[in-house]
């Protein structure tokens, strides 16, 4: 490990995690709580504007999936314009490096929109017009791959017309997301998230704004189709998932299988 004289990071941004961690231990709230209070504080440290913390899938060999987000930051427009970017089908070809180094690696890692992304295919892709209208210009991600099969996913972005993350920022945040297993291991869904990329694009917009609390009408009136569409979307995402309600849908991605086990 290099010493701090050879590191991007000051003794004052030291200083500063160890506090932030020390904040998190000592906090009395439950593990959604504790989770906030980290990415609130990480997100100051590194001049984030927004961030979200999910389950995924990275596979080279499929489309990435996500679920169970936890947010902060975002309107509900801007967050719905996100949705639509990540499940967008041109995604698949921009996570790919990312999927096979995390396949190869096995173990935590961070890294910049430049990292992740040095040919630019995100911005010459048919998703970023979404990624536009969520008001992102940069994003860094820091996945912990999860003993039972998918991934503890953290995504922290900046706003259209900000630069990039830099390395220092990098090396902030991979140490400390990465000291805190219990944070990613707990209180997330039992069920591997493998499921989800078995529907399509679409139906996985939709589910994530069921997942939201949004209603039919609300999904419709954004996404510009008709209610009867969003009540068909639905039924699939409820029969796919063995669930009857939306209720029941966020409790399985809330509580692992419904809340049963």
């Amino acid at each position: 490990m290099a010493s701090i004289q050879n590191s991007p990071l000051t003794e004052q941004d030291v200083r500063q995690m160890v506090r932030l961690l020390g904040d998190v231990i000592a906090s009395a709230g439950n593990i959604t709580d504790k989770r906030r209070l980290l990415m609130t504080g990480l997100c100051e440290l590194i001049h984030a504007s927004t961030w979200v913390w999910c389950m995924c899938e990275l596979d080279p060999e499929k489309p990435p999936s996500f679920i169970g987000f936890e947010h902060g930051g975002w309107d509900d427009e801007h967050f719905s314009h996100y949705l639509e970017a990540m499940n967008h089908p041109s995604m698949e070809a921009v996570s790919r490096g990312s999927s096979t180094e995390l396949r190869e690696i096995g173990s935590h890692i961070t890294r910049t929109l430049r990292q992740m992304d040095p040919g630019c295919l995100l911005e010459n892709s048919e998703a970023f017009p979404f990624w536009k209208r969520a008001n992102i210009g940069t994003i860094m991600s820091s996945v912990r791959p999860m003993t039972g099969g998918g991934a503890s996913a953290i995504g922290v972005y900046r706003e259209l017309g900000q630069p990039h993350f830099n390395e220092r920022e990098a090396r902030i945040t991979h140490i400390l997301l990465s000291e805190v297993p219990w944070l990613h291991f707990t209180a997330f869904p039992d069920k591997e998230t493998q499921e989800i990329t078995l529907l399509y694009p679409r139906h996985r917009t939709v589910l994530n704004l069921l997942c939201e609390g949004w209603n039919r009408k609300k999904i419709a009136t954004h996404l510009g189709l008709s209610v009867n569409t969003i009540h068909g979307y639905s039924k699939v995402i409820f029969k796919h998932f063995k669930v009857h309600s939306q209720a029941e849908l966020i409790a399985r991605f809330t509580q692992g299988d419904g809340g049963d086990t």
